[in-house]
Order: structure tokens, then C-alpha cells, then sequence
């Protein structure tokens, strides 16, 4: 088994609309992690009235990490999904391709990538220890 990485910060800088909330200033983020020579993983979120899955932003997201680090993973919290109250997704290859070359913002269609594979998927890799110590930031 590999090292476990425990998520370790909560993030500041924060655009709030309606239906979306986005980090800024994500350069000071690299620059406090690098600080604790720490490198992102991964990024946790949340979808605080839907169900867990990836949204086209959440592509856009997902898809720059995990061109910096392929095993990277997207974690989306939904604390009212009755079914399960979160999940761990990686886009597929063929999703990177697709975002690779999609040039749209905000929330939008993608096509099916032409391997016929889902864009993404669930992480059947990752192992979850609530034991790990937890150690948060918060820079709000």
C-alpha cells in the first residue's frame, strides 16, 4: 500500500453566485502549499443540494489536475443525496481527451469521448482511513 495522504486545508478566496462557487487567487494557494511542501492531489468540493457527480466545471477542474498528476482525484461531497453522500472520480483517458480539447466555460454539454468510455469514474483505488490525522487551514 502506498503513503496515505490525508487532505489537509481549507481554502480561501471564494466567488459566490447563485448555482456556482469558485476558488480565486489560486496562485497564493501554490504558494502556501509550497511553503509546507506539500503538493496537490486532489481537490474536495461539494454539491450541497444535488447528488454526487461531476458537473462540466467540474471537468474543467478535474482535468487540470490531473494533467500535472494523472493519479489525481476529484471528491465531491452531496450531504443530501439519500443514495450515498459523496464521491471519489478521476476522469477516464478518453474524458482527457475530450476536455483537452474543449474550449468552453461555464456549465455546457461534452461529447461522448469516441473509445465509447464514460468520462469519468468512480476511484476503486483509494482507501479511506478516518483515523488519518486532519489538519485544516482556514484562510478565508
Amino acid at each position: 500500500m502506498g503513503t496515505a495522504l490525508p487532505i489537509s486545508r481549507t481554502l480561501r478566496g471564494i466567488f459566490n453566485a447563485r448555482f456556482i462557487c469558485q476558488a480565486l487567487q489560486e496562485e497564493e494557494i501554490f504558494a502556501i502549499l509550497h511553503g509546507q511542501s506539500l503538493f496537490p492531489i486532489g481537490w474536495i468540493h461539494t454539491h450541497p443540494s444535488q447528488t454526487y457527480f461531476m458537473s462540466s466545471i467540474d471537468f474543467h477542474t478535474q482535468y487540470s489536475y490531473q494533467v500535472m498528476v494523472p493519479e489525481a482525484i476529484g471528491i465531491v461531497m452531496a450531504p443530501t443525496d439519500t443514495s450515498r453522500s459523496y464521491g471519489i472520480f478521476r476522469l477516464s483517458d478518453g474524458g482527457k481527451k475530450i476536455l483537452k480539447d474543449c474550449p468552453e466555460k461555464g456549465f455546457h454539454l461534452h461529447k461522448e469521448p469516441v473509445d465509447g468510455s464514460p468520462l469519468y469514474g468512480d476511484c476503486s483505488n483509494v482507501y479511506i482511513n478516518s483515523c488519518l490525522r486532519l489538519e485544516i487551514f482556514d484562510l478565508r
